[in-house]
């Protein structure tokens, strides 16, 4: 039997640090067989909706290349962690997600200097809401790591200062949705997790307050939706304008107007200097989302597209829930919830999001709806067992 986790763990150390890594994952379309019949067919769906909602969208032809591409995407890291199983694999993104907040810490203290600890966490490229999934990913990991205390309660106190640091209330949600998703598959834990985080949140805001920082303790203690209300509205506006086959992938943003039209490949990157050519203009705002995965989906997919899109996920869910697996079905709930104010699962992105469909192909693994590689070839499930749905 071939290792094949311990030939990937460098990848998975240092994909937090550097995220176009996850294209690599493009190899595994190869072990296309790992799946059974049902799951290729649900993925061959999938696929075929991206590929029909092209056709109504304005720019066919764009979209079609684009949603071909995203779509490979996603079914390329599920079939990537379907053929890993073995959710180990994920253990090694410790080592990159701690290098991920040292920075942010680092980067927020020489930019506030003393008083950083009244001040969300700032990085050179990820924003407050992917730091604060990547120390919820960090605390459900630790969770499931059975190595030692010494170092994983550093490695623990990190993530969750990380966490609250950000300050961001989707990743806070996640991380305590996706604790009480896991402790009824493993023990109390992850309940005692809920406790500490509990007394994180409470040393972490009577900072705040200690700082005088009253307008971060209002927003994180209100229902204030940031805007989100008038990106929701705008959302829905393509939605309706274009409802079978939406707008066409990454090509939302303008649709979104928040901007007032100064739309960037990513935020910052305009601060940076980097700009789009005029050729390039329908992708201006290609990283700008609904803040909500299913209204984005719709917004850039129309209905026929999120038909795909929700066939898919539900059959990973179906795999979490059977697989009965903690971490796994922590990572799926967490980033669901999240997802209904942000869109953390959006590829490729800076929301850890290729972390989600690796977890999602390792669940099918679990539940019997694919197997693991055997000898660096591809096995055809096929030939082993019958469909099991």
């Amino acid at each position: 039997m071939v290792d094949v986790v311990a030939r990937l763990r460098w990848f998975f150390a240092l994909l937090p640090v550097f995220p176009p890594l996850s294209l690599a994952s493009f190899y595994f379309l190869r072990y296309w067989r790992v799946l059974n019949k049902t799951t290729r067919d649900v993925l061959v769906f999938y696929i075929f909706s991206q590929v029909l909602a092209a056709i109504f969208t304005p720019e066919p032809v764009l979209s079609l290349i684009l949603g071909m591409a995203r779509a490979l995407f996603i079914v390329a890291l599920v079939i990537m962690g379907a053929s890993l199983r073995d959710k180990s694999a994920l253990y090694y993104l410790l080592i990159g997600i701690s290098v991920v907040l040292l920075m942010a810490l680092a980067t927020t203290y020489a930019a506030f200097g003393p008083h950083f600890y009244s001040r969300r966490l700032i990085h050179p490229y990820y924003t407050e809401a992917a730091l604060g999934i990547a120390g919820a990913l960090g605390v459900w990991i630790l969770l499931d790591w059975q190595g030692s205390w010494r170092l994983r309660l550093p490695l623990l106190l990190l993530a969750l200062g990380g966490l609250m640091f950000a300050g961001s209330r989707g990743a806070i949600g996640a991380m305590l949705v996706g604790l009480l998703a896991a402790v009824p598959l493993k023990n109390l834990r992850y309940l005692w997790a809920l406790l500490v985080a509990a007394v994180f949140l409470v040393i972490r805001y009577g900072l705040l307050w200690l700082g005088g920082w009253t307008p971060e303790l209002h927003r994180m203690f209100s229902l204030q939706l940031s805007g989100r209300d008038k990106i929701w509205k705008h959302a829905w506006k393509a939605v309706v304008t274009h409802p079978w086959g939406g707008v066409g992938p990454y090509q939302l943003g303008p649709w979104l107007d928040y901007r007032n039209g100064n739309f960037a490949l990513w935020e910052g990157a305009s601060a940076l200097g980097f700009h789009f050519p005029a050729w390039a203009k329908k992708l201006d705002g290609a990283w700008l989302i609904a803040h909500d995965i299913f209204l984005h989906s719709l917004g850039e997919s129309g209905v026929i597209g999120t038909l795909g899109f929700l066939a898919l996920l539900g059959l990973i869910g179906y795999a979490v829930i059977r697989a009965r697996d903690p971490l796994l079905a922590a990572i799926f709930f967490g980033y669901l919830v999240m997802g209904l104010v942000d869109n953390p699962i959006a590829v490729p992105s800076l929301f850890f999001a290729e972390v989600f469909w690796i977890a999602g192909g390792m669940a099918l693994a679990q539940a019997g709806l694919a197997v693991p590689l055997e000898q660096g070839l591809a096995v055809d499930d096929d030939q082993l067992r019958p469909d099991p749905l």
